[in-house]
């Protein structure tokens, strides 16, 4: 068949046609499965992709910044500013105070050990009862083996992906989950 008519046969925005699971051995969701697939994953979306029309090419794994600290398009809020503004120091040397930006979306993650991050009244969590906190904390340490930052926000460890780091100093996200608490601005 031709690339369109394979297209053709994707399902559209009003469903699909089930899920598809990639794995070396069975699971026990094999039996929710429309498609099961038993290898690895790069084999299988090695030879899967061509016959989706799309070609094969080697990916490289990402290089991430060596340093924690650098100049971003990012206001204190971390709200991406526009050419010719001044641009912020995003330092998540281990140490440095940061907090969380407004507008997160803690609550709505509905992670437990977060809830009283953003919360209105106090959160009882594995029985310790947490009063409302608005983000505020500091950099622990940087992990290499784990590609994050490690970071203590309002009394619980929270990792922050290195390559928030390299999107922020690219301007490509919208908004930073993160900032320095008081932050610093190229001169």
């Amino acid at each position: 068949i031709s690339k369109s008519e394979k297209f053709d046969l994707l399902p559209g925005t009003s469903g699909g046609l089930g899920t598809v699971i990639m794995n070396l051995q069975q699971t026990a969701q094999d039996g929710k499965m429309t498609l099961r697939l038993f290898g690895k994953s790069d084999d299988i979306l090695r030879m899967l992709l061509p016959e989706l029309g799309f070609g094969v090419s080697i990916v490289r794994p990402p290089v991430w910044p060596k340093m924690s600290r650098a100049l971003v398009p990012y206001d204190r809020n971390g709200k991406r500013t526009g050419p010719g503004a001044k641009r912020m120091w995003l330092d998540l040397s281990a140490g440095q105070e940061v907090r969380i930006t407004p507008g997160h979306n803690i609550q709505g993650a509905q992670q437990p050990q977060y809830m009283h991050i953003g919360a209105k009244k106090p959160i009882k969590i594995k029985g310790e009862t947490r009063q409302p906190a608005v983000g505020n904390g500091r950099v622990l340490s940087r992990c290499d083996k784990s590609c994050s930052f490690v970071l203590q926000i309002e009394g619980v460890q929270m990792r922050l992906g290195i390559w928030w780091l390299e999107s922020a100093m690219r301007g490509a996200v919208d908004v930073l989950p993160v900032v320095n608490k008081e932050p610093s601005f190229e001169s």
